[in-house]
């Protein structure tokens, strides 16, 4: 058990919460996941005998549009999410709460639906324009293929953008005031220090899943420039990391059981490399699925989905590197608990 004291700092519209307040809060949680938007709750006692009033309900100090940062620690605190309030839910009873939440400013995209043609654009450069439509600040990684043609048919930004991020193997998330459309993060390096079994985690759950589909993934569509048909495949080889291990998860699938190819098609593509790029990305997402688990430790504010991390004293093949895609951090009464997701692609 961690003998460290379990802090938050909460920040709205850039000041500290009121101390009356502070002092109110029961409980402070933040979720965050892969291409969701990061959300937040923050529980207060609402009842003010000395006062003899309902603590934070005349909505001067808090209301929905209000900016609100977070952030927690053991001892020492650290910036979890940066967002805005969406929504007050209020509990009238013997224990009255008030609960506040609201999400990371990637939820801005998903107000409203558009129709919109793109022209002679790429899918970086869409990012980009959506990003500035919401305000916010574009860091986005080239996507090198430019399209003639792109409709978003009555879609949110949100919901346009995530498909043909999914389409790239690209990520999508918000950090503060930043729209971030990257390439996956899963084959990055730990930044993070090691955390060993029963030390730095109380405990974990791994699944291992044998692989029934996608070993070797074959696109074939139409090349519009050149008038005719393409084909290409990503297999053993192409996979963008084994995450330290010896074998991946489709190498030690088809040793086990068999070869599990699936083709996808792809309509009017604009040249081969987009044909390739397409083969590889269908191919690593379906290879992270290989092992899955989700463990629990005290808290840990570095740890955030989108970061990869060893784990250590599982055994000789389990022990290795972890992509985080989802982490929950919960501060209450009990103290500060971290619980996180992670996926892994090879042994």
């Amino acid at each position: 058990m961690s003998t460290s004291v379990a802090n938050f700092k909460i920040e709205i519209n850039g000041s500290k919460l009121p101390p009356e307040m502070n002092a109110a809060v029961e409980a402070v949680t933040v979720e965050d996941e892969l291409n969701i938007p990061a959300l937040f709750c923050i529980k207060l006692n609402m009842v003010n005998s000395g006062a003899g009033m309902w603590r934070g309900i005349d909505l001067k100090t808090v209301k929905p549009g209000d900016k609100i940062k977070v952030s927690l620690g053991l001892d020492k605190v650290e910036p979890l999410i940066s967002g805005e309030i969406t929504s007050l839910d209020l509990t009238f009873s013997e224990h009255s709460i008030l609960e506040i939440r609201g999400y990371d400013m990637l939820h801005r995209l998903r107000m409203g639906t558009r129709s919109k043609v793109f022209l002679k654009k790429k899918d970086s450069d869409i990012a980009s324009e959506i990003a500035k439509e919401h305000g916010l600040t574009p860091v986005v990684e080239d996507t090198k293929t430019i399209y003639p043609y792109l409709f978003q048919n009555n879609l949110s930004n949100y919901e346009f953008l995530l498909e043909r991020a999914a389409r790239l193997d690209y990520e999508l998330y918000a950090d503060d005031q930043k729209l971030i459309f990257v390439k996956s993060r899963a084959s990055k390096a730990p930044v993070l220090p090691d955390m060993t079994f029963k030390k730095d985690f109380e405990r974990i759950n791994l699944e291992l899943r044998a692989l029934t589909r996608g070993s070797k993934v074959k696109v074939r569509g139409w090349d519009v420039k050149e008038k005719k048909a393409v084909e290409a495949e990503a297999k053993a080889g192409d996979e963008a990391t084994k995450m330290g291990g010896k074998e991946t998860g489709f190498e030690l699938s088809a040793r086990a059981l068999e070869e599990s190819p699936i083709a996808l098609p792809a309509e009017s593509l604009v040249e081969l490399s987009e044909a390739k790029t397409l083969a590889q990305a269908a191919y690593n997402s379906r290879l992270r699925e290989f092992i899955a688990g989700e463990g629990m430790c005290w808290g840990n504010a570095l740890l955030r989905s989108g970061k990869t991390v060893k784990l250590l004293g599982l055994g000789d093949r389990f022990s290795g590197i972890y992509y985080i895609v989802s982490t929950v951090h919960k501060y209450d009464t009990k103290g500060y608990t971290t619980t996180f997701k992670v996926k892994r692609a090879g042994l």
